[in-house]
């Protein structure tokens, strides 16, 4: 199945509708991961992350 898009210029973009889901699984899956990475980690690594902002 295709999914046809046009942009403000008049072009026609075309994109097949398992690219979407592709793209959309691959962020959810990296996000998990991102999740358990931060589960994982170590406290000192938690701290060492977080950045300070002065005002």
């Amino acid at each position: 199945m295709k999914i046809v898009h046009k942009t403000k210029n008049g072009e026609i973009r075309e994109a097949l509708l398992k690219e979407y889901f592709i793209t959309a699984s691959l962020i959810a899956l990296l996000k998990c991961v991102g999740e358990e990475a931060a589960k994982i980690a170590p406290e000192r690594a938690k701290k060492a992350a977080l950045a300070r902002v002065r005002y």
